[in-house]
C-alpha cells in the first residue's frame, strides 16, 4: 500500500518528478524517520544508478499491480507497493498500471536528462459494469472521466465504487447519464436505451470569396459542414444556369466536416453551393453563395519569397 503520509504528495499530482536528491530530501521533511530509513536502500540504490547516467523509474502503486509502458508488460509491483525500473533511453513514455477490481491508472512521463523519475500510481478499488444497449459500441464515462467503450454485452468495464455518476455515448445518438452505485469487486448490470439525433446539416464558407490566382493568398475557400450524426454527403457547385461545375461525395461524420476547393478551372462570376446530407431515413439540404473574383493580384508570394530570402542572408551575413 501507498503510505499515507505520501498522500500530500499524491494529491498534488498524479505523477510526480523528482531528482533523486530532492525526492530524499522531500521524504525527509514530509515523512520522518521511520519512512526514511524504509527509503534508504532504494535511495542507495537510485543514487548509484544516477551517478552511471542511468534512466531510473519508480513506480508507487497497490501490491501486485501489473505495470506497462507504452503498451508493453514490464513488471509487477512488489508487495510493499514499488517497482524501479532502469530505462534504456529518454523519450517520452505512457505508463499504464492494472489490477483486477481497480480502475487502471495511466500517466505520461517524459524524461530528457539521466535521474530518478516517480510515478504515483494511486489506484481506485472499482465494481464490474456491463451494458445491455440498443446500440454498440459505447462510450462510458465515470465523473466526466473516460472508462472506456464497450462492444457487445459481452464487455464488462472497472468502474469506481461507490456511487458514481455515468454518462453513455455513440456516435449518432443523444448520450444518457444516470447516477448508480457501484460495490466494491460486485458486478453491476445496466440497461440503457440511446435516443439517434435528428439529422441537422448546417454551411459555413470561408472566405466566402476568394482568388485562386496563384498569389498565395485565398487562393482556396473552405465549406465547413455540421452534422448531428453521421451521414452521406453530397457538395455541388452550381453556375447561374444550374449546371454542376464541381462536386464530390463523401460519408460526413459527427460534428464539423472541412471541404477544401481550390476553385480551379471554373471562371470568375457567382455560384451556389449545395450540400445535402442523407441518412437512411432522412434528408437534408443547405445552400450559400460563394464568390470567384481573380481581378486582385496581392503580390503576397513575392513579398514572403523576398522576406524569407532577406532573413536568410541576413543570418549567413551575422554567422
Amino acid at each position: 500500500m501507498i503510505p499515507p503520509s505520501l498522500v500530500s504528495i499524491i494529491l498534488r499530482s498524479k505523477f510526480v518528478f523528482r531528482t533523486t536528491f530532492v525526492f530524499y530530501f522531500q521524504c525527509k521533511i514530509e515523512t520522518g524517520g521511520e519512512i526514511m530509513r524504509k527509503l534508504l536502500p532504494i535511495f542507495l540504490v537510485l543514487a548509484a544508478t544516477v551517478m552511471a547516467g542511468n534512466y531510473v523509474l519508480v513506480v508507487y502503486s497497490e501490491p501486485l499491480s501489473q505495470v506497462f509502458i507504452n503498451g508493453n508488460y514490464v513488471g509487477t509491483v512488489d508487495v510493499t507497493g514499488q517497482m524501479v525500473l532502469t530505462l534504456n533511453s529518454s523519450g517520452k513514455f505512457v505508463i499504464t498500471v492494472k489490477k483486477a477490481w481497480y480502475v487502471p491508472f495511466e500517466g505520461e512521463v517524459i524524461i530528457t536528462s539521466p535521474g530518478e523519475f516517480v510515478v504515483f500510481a494511486n489506484l481506485r478499488e472499482a465494481g464490474a459494469l456491463r451494458v445491455f444497449s440498443n446500440v454498440y459500441p459505447v462510450e462510458v464515462f465515470a465523473e466526466g472521466r473516460y472508462i472506456g467503450k464497450v462492444y457487445s454485452v459481452k464487455d464488462v468495464l472497472y468502474v469506481p465504487a461507490g456511487t458514481v455518476t455515468l454518462t453513455f455515448k455513440a456516435e449518432g445518438y443523444r448520450e444518457k447519464t444516470v447516477t448508480v452505485q457501484i460495490s466494491p469487486r460486485g458486478e453491476r448490470t445496466l440497461n440503457i436505451y440511446l435516443e439517434e439525433k435528428v439529422l441537422e446539416l448546417n454551411l459555413k464558407i470561408e472566405p466566402q470569396k476568394f482568388s485562386p490566382n496563384g498569389d498565395w493568398y485565398e487562393d482556396q475557400t473552405t465549406f465547413y459542414v455540421y452534422l448531428s450524426k453521421p451521414a452521406n454527403l453530397s457538395i455541388e457547385v452550381l453556375d447561374d444556369q444550374g449546371r454542376v461545375v464541381w462536386s464530390k461525395r463523401l460519408m460526413g461524420s459527427e460534428g464539423t466536416n472541412k471541404i477544401i476547393w481550390n476553385g480551379k478551372g471554373v471562371p470568375d462570376g457567382r455560384y451556389r453551393v449545395r450540400v445535402t446530407a442523407t441518412t437512411e431515413s432522412e434528408v437534408q439540404s443547405v445552400e450559400q453563395e460563394v464568390i470567384i473574383d481573380r481581378s486582385e493580384y496581392t503580390y503576397f508570394k513575392e513579398l514572403f519569397i523576398g522576406s524569407t530570402l532577406l532573413v536568410v542572408l541576413l543570418l549567413l551575413l551575422v554567422h
